[in-house]
């Protein structure tokens, strides 16, 4: 490089990172809400949301209250809280834009939530667990009996469902009046109104495993379907069961999120 090329090429350097700047400012930063599914916490998700943090997006990964020792002792009404929250929390630290993802019952809350609240994008991975999809008739009469008889607050032995059968899991300090909300099958867990439900002009990664459970093979195409047209809308089915889906599909997710997120219009 001869000292007149050399010059030239001082004197443009500024103008070319000025450049690269505001290219790069134009991009959105985008901020994902993640939650695990049920019987889990928030570090079941950490792959996930490792893999979000390396391609530069911000994650709010939360402890949701469908596990562990506080396992439907709240409403429905404290978890949309806690993810209004969480978006919150992802715009104050400087997301543009915002997803909703989650696994399993995590996967059906962000698409339950993405009915209530206007975000950018969905991930639903493997969603599953909603109140129409299990056989707890009985066991929500007894709850809205316990609340009329003034015991709504009182924690008391309920039950989950299996999904695809009629296996029954003890919740053993289940609080009546908030189980109610969690799984009432006309309420606000209604798998297939909650899916029929999805905003237009919002974006969804859905993804199906091949060997998923049965339940959400069965309505893989309905589900599919029934969603607002939108060219961004992708459908991944990896060759993995249920509880592969989130480890299977951590690259896709990071790249649909960059591509129609991101980088979208």
């Amino acid at each position: 490089m001869t000292p007149c090329t050399r010059r030239a090429a001082l004197l443009l350097l500024p103008s070319l990172l000025a450049g690269a700047k505001a290219a790069q400012a134009q991009v959105p930063r985008v901020g994902v809400v993640l939650m695990h599914g049920a019987a889990a916490r928030s570090d079941s998700m950490a792959g996930l949301a490792g893999r979000l943090r390396q391609a530069g997006h911000l994650v709010a990964n939360l402890d949701m209250p469908w596990s562990s020792e506080v396992a439907h002792r709240v409403p429905v009404e404290s978890a949309e809280r806690q993810v209004m929250a969480g978006l919150h929390d992802l715009r104050r630290r400087g997301a543009q834009k915002v997803v909703l993802a989650g696994f399993s019952k995590g996967g059906m809350f962000a698409a339950y939530m993405a009915t209530r609240t206007p975000v950018d994008g969905l991930v639903a991975i493997a969603p599953n667990g909603g109140a129409d999809q299990k056989r707890l008739k009985d066991e929500v009469a007894r709850a809205r009996a316990l609340v009329a008889a003034g015991r709504g607050e009182e924690p008391t032995l309920l039950h989950d469902g299996d999904v695809t059968g009629d296996g029954r899991y003890p919740i053993p300090n289940a609080v009546p009046s908030a189980y109610v909300t969690w799984f009432d099958p006309q309420g606000a867990l209604n798998f297939e109104r909650i899916f029929r439900s999805q905003r237009p002009g919002m974006p969804v990664l859905l993804v199906v495993p091949t060997r998923d459970l049965e339940n959400l093979l069965r309505v893989k195409d309905q589900v599919w379907r029934g969603l607002p047209p939108h060219p961004g809308h992708r459908l991944h089915e990896p060759a993995t069961d249920h509880l592969g889906a989130v480890t299977h599909s951590e690259q896709e997710a990071v790249r649909w999120i960059a591509e129609v997120v991101q980088h979208g219009s």
